[in-house]
């Protein structure tokens, strides 16, 4: 089924209800929205796009970003919205990867719809208002109908591609297909309990999954969209207290803290709030502070391939966030996906319970690949159908699954395990590191020890800082997990949403580098000194 009937659903029941809030207030109700949806969609009909084709977006979020979205479903084509906010390479590169044949970019993206044209293969660019010599939506949108059959598609038919940000190098296009979108959908609704009655926060655009699934769950339920359009703490402090969301479907860690320092904090009423924490298990200090002000909080463990929730994750519905220990995700959500642990070596299943091992997921809310990228998708799934996340857990005695991080966050210095989480977190522990980060670097005594990304809050040298923290790891844990090689940094190389550590990008500033044990802690300008 396409998924635009739950567009045409909600028009029939709540047709004057407000379907989309953007940030400047501006109000658009279901009636008005599926309108706009058709229109668009006539237009992109006009410029030749049928099923299958692909039309990318870079354009701010709010009310125009959902309707377009909508729009290339109704046709049966695939949705991508272009993450603009990183290097200009990357949306082009994306473009270009998925053959996008039209593109709707705002003003001030027409010089990527210039360079999308010249250098990716799209055939047309329109862009949302103004004379910028290419065609302008809203004059063809004016001129267009607002009636629009939809295409019929069944569960298997592409509906969006989602091009990671990712920690391990170039992105990939996740498949987001009609079915499993819609399973995500409906898992949400479920477990969280949304309806038409939700006003749901959505803090992550459309070029993310979260922005599409906000776009689709609200949409299913018959709820309001209240859109942020990016994150700026100002301008979400005042959407609380101006208009009262009682969701915000996922929050990361530290937007939370970001909202926790805002001086109006303490003005706003959490009351009724449902949320989930995500990209990390929820400190404890941001669960303290959503229940303190009457909120209702859960840790969720997803990810974009599995749309991007419901593998792990407490039923809100229910209260069973209650019930769950601290630190825990829950177990995994068998309505909607299968999730085992995994040997990461050996790939074989682990049973029972006080085991880790690399998180597998199979079921109805995976993507069944990667777009136009067969060697990616046979990589990332084995022989028996399960997608490897390489994300480790571990569950207790009692069932409950604890993410402990990556399957490449794990190395074996002299033949030890060690975690560099553990390491990341007794660096960041310090009062003068803002942020720090470790991968593994190759050493020519132990095999592989840590190489800490380190940013500093005030004016230091690279051997100041490697001595500093060295001191400091030496008399907070054994000495053999301490760091060997100190890399200061302006920023740690981390994802724009869940602000993971982009452990490719970090190894490849140190390719090539071998720590000798005679070099003792080193840093990375004294190594490359040597190695040049």
């Amino acid at each position: 089924m396409n998924l635009s009937w739950w567009l045409e659903r909600s028009v029939w029941e709540y047709p004057d209800k407000p379907a989309v809030v953007d940030a400047d207030g501006t109000t658009v109700s279901y009636r008005e929205l599926r309108a706009l949806a058709s229109r668009i969609g006539n237009v992109l009909a006009a410029h030749g796009v049928g099923e299958d084709d692909v039309v990318v977006s870079a354009m701010p979020d709010h009310h125009l970003h959902v309707a377009a979205f909508y729009a290339s479903l109704r046709l049966g084509a695939v949705f991508s919205g272009l993450n603009y906010k990183l290097n200009p390479e990357k949306p082009l590169a994306d473009a270009r990867h998925c053959g996008a044949k039209v593109a709707i970019v705002a003003p001030e993206h027409v010089e990527l719809g210039r360079r999308l044209i010249a250098e990716s293969g799209v055939e047309t660019v329109l862009v949302t208002t103004g004379d910028h010599g290419f065609a302008r939506l809203d004059e063809l949108v004016a001129e267009a109908s607002d009636e629009l059959r939809i295409t019929p598609r069944n569960a298997d038919d592409v509906a969006a591609v989602n091009f990671t940000s990712g920690t391990s190098g170039a992105s990939k296009g996740v498949t987001f297909t009609h079915g499993t979108l819609q399973n995500s959908a409906w898992g949400a609704v479920f477990l969280g309990g949304v309806n038409s009655g939700s006003r749901n926060l959505s803090l992550v655009g459309m070029y993310h999954s979260g922005g599409i699934h906000d776009s689709i769950r609200m949409v299913m339920a018959g709820g309001t969209i209240l859109w942020s359009d990016g994150w700026d703490v100002d301008r979400v402090v005042s959407i609380f207290l101006e208009r009262r969301p009682n969701w915000m479907y996922w929050i990361i860690p530290t937007m939370m803290r970001d909202l926790m320092r805002h001086p109006r904090w303490s003005e706003i009423d959490l009351s009724g709030l449902r949320t989930y924490v995500a990209g990390e298990p929820v400190p404890t200090d941001v669960r303290d502070a959503l229940l303190a002000k009457g909120a209702q909080v859960g840790n969720m463990y997803g990810l974009t391939e599995a749309m991007p929730v419901c593998v792990l994750g407490p039923s809100l519905y229910y209260g069973d966030e209650t019930e769950i220990p601290i630190g825990s995700s829950g177990k995994p959500s068998k309505g909607f996906c299968t999730a085992v642990l995994k040997d990461p070596f050996t790939h074989e299943i682990i049973e029972g319970n006080d085991v880790e091992g690399e998180v597998c997921i199979s079921g109805d809310v995976v993507t069944p690949g990667y777009f136009r990228d067969p060697e990616r998708t046979a990589e990332a799934f084995d022989g028996e159908g399960f997608l490897h996340t390489r994300d480790r857990a571990y569950r207790d005695p009692d069932g409950w699954w604890f993410i402990r991080g990556r399957t490449d966050d794990i190395i074996k210095p002299g033949g030890e395990k060690l975690s560099l989480l553990e390491v990341d977190a007794v660096l960041q522990a310090h009062p003068d590191v803002v942020d720090a980060g470790c991968v593994g670097v190759p050493h020519d005594r132990f095999g592989e020890v840590p190489a800490a990304f380190v940013q500093i809050g005030r004016t230091m040298s690279e051997e100041e800082v490697r001595d500093l923290l060295d001191a400091h790891c030496v008399a907070t844990f054994e000495r053999w997990k301490r760091p060997r090689l100190y890399v200061l940094v302006d920023a740690v190389p981390r994802t724009p949403a869940k602000r993971s550590k982009m452990g490719a990008a970090m190894k490849a500033k140190l390719e090539g580098l071998v720590v000798r044990d005679a070099d003792g802690v080193t840093t990375f300008g004294a190594l490359t000194a040597v190695t040049t």
